[in-house]
């Protein structure tokens, strides 16, 4: 009986030391965010600035794959895989409002882009609505593919001046998880610099 219990003491012993051993090796979580990137010829620079334009970013409404903490890519078509490892450092959906904020101020020229929501008292020019349907990519793919759908709303939002679609796509420079992100704040660049002209063209018309 006493050999027995020895037996069993050293089994546990055993399986704690493997367990701990296996907590060891646990790689760190790491933490991504998007940027502000617009392509440097779209610069405000390029066009007349527009400093007294006030427009307002959001809502912002994501896919309900992409509302959440974890990075997400596609084994193939219709199979998601999440990393549980490689996260976003903060709502994907607020990081999204933040960066086409940055960049609208500076296609525009204004320093006046306020981020949804606001103030009651602030009164934006322009609102700009956004439905992110895709923002993702192939494991081990070359480039990331973006599907939106904005509108411009007029002041107060109390009607919508157009409504437009972006399909786009964006090479994925290098390696790993932050070439692919990098690749994501690109390619909302480019869907901003369509939102500015579209934003230039309505405001032109009110002259």
């Amino acid at each position: 009986m006493k050999n027995r219990r020895i037996v069993i003491w050293l089994l546990v012993v055993a399986m704690t030391v493997l367990l701990t051993a296996g907590c060891g090796t646990t790689p760190p979580t790491r933490f991504y965010q998007l940027t502000p990137q617009i392509p440097p010829q779209e610069g405000a620079g390029q066009q007349q600035r527009l400093p007294g334009l006030k427009v307002g970013v959001g809502p912002v409404r994501l896919a309900d794959y992409l509302g959440r903490p974890q990075i997400v890519t596609r084994e193939k078509e219709n199979v998601l895989r999440l990393d549980e490892f490689d996260r976003w450092g903060g709502t994907l959906e607020t990081n999204i409002t933040w960066v086409m904020a940055e960049n609208l101020s500076s296609l525009l020229g204004t320093d006046s882009v306020i981020s949804f929501p606001w103030e009651r008292a602030i009164v934006p020019d322009y609102q700009i609505a956004i439905d992110v349907r895709r923002l993702d990519t192939m494991m081990g793919g070359a480039q990331v593919d973006l599907v939106a759908l904005w509108q411009i709303l007029d002041t107060e939002g109390r009607s919508v001046l157009s409504i437009s679609r972006s399909e786009l796509s964006e090479p994925i420079d290098g390696a790993g998880v932050a070439a692919l992100v990098a690749a994501q704040s690109r390619v909302l660049g480019r869907m901003s610099v369509d939102i500015a002209a579209a934003i230039r063209s309505h405001h032109g018309q009110k002259q």
